[in-house]
């Protein structure tokens, strides 16, 4: 099936993976319906989108660099005292472990994957890639770590780049009170979940926002949630 994928640019410049004529779908794409509980029927307003874009990318920038060539923030780089104290921290965890990652071959990052499963092409791109693992870099709020919605996000998304990679998978969370460091096990339960998102990002049109709701709510209740620990 692999020779009839064809890459093409999206929107970003960035190659994406489509299979006849259909886009492979992206984590983002697959959780983006778990939304309906968090933020109900709210718009988030376009400027904070576009700010935690930012501050996001140039995160990923700085830490993707100092993975590469062990240098740190350029003097002089306009970036908020949040985004700030998530890099110092992260670095700084970087530099005090740094047999974690060391003993591990870089192979670079923003690396494209896909892969088949069950019949359907997901794909991802990969923050920090190494020969036998890959990292997975966040910045969100340490109250995050509080909900069930975002933990099962993440597992998710973890769970679509060990599919795509057959490597192991690591989240390096910055969340402003200390770094979480976590290796990624996949759980029967976790892929049972995916089969059901899969369902119903499938079926999206054919139900109300109220059947949306009710299903992710039953895939919510079903979930044991984990906290993510070192």
């Amino acid at each position: 099936m692999e020779s009839k994928i064809e890459l093409k640019e999206n929107r970003n410049g960035l190659l994406w993976p489509y299979y006849q004529g259909e886009k492979a779908w992206s984590p983002s794409s697959l959780i983006e319906i778990l939304k309906l509980i968090e933020y109900e029927d709210k718009q988030i307003p376009e400027i904070v989108l576009q700010r935690a874009a930012k501050n996001g990318k140039l995160f990923h920038q700085i830490i993707q660099e100092f993975i590469q060539t062990g240098e740190d923030l350029a003097p002089g780089t306009e970036i908020s005292p949040k985004i700030q104290k998530k890099l110092q921290e992260t670095i700084y965890f970087l530099e005090k472990n740094k047999k974690l990652l060391n003993n591990h071959c870089f192979l670079g990052s923003e690396r494209l994957h896909y892969a088949f499963y069950k019949g359907v092409l997901v794909a991802t791109y990969i923050d920090l890639e190494f020969a036998d693992c890959v990292v997975e870099l966040k910045t969100n709020n340490i109250k995050m770590h509080e909900s069930p919605l975002t933990l099962l996000s993440f597992q998710i998304q973890l769970l679509i780049q060990h599919l795509c990679t057959q490597k192991e998978v690591y989240l390096l969370w910055s969340t402003g009170n200390g770094v979480i460091f976590h290796r990624f096990q996949p759980a029967p339960s976790l892929f049972r979940i995916l089969d059901e998102l899969i369902d119903l990002v499938k079926k999206k049109d054919t139900y109300t926002i109220l059947e949306k709701r009710a299903i992710v709510e039953k895939i919510l209740i079903d979930y044991v949630p984990h906290r993510l620990i070192n």
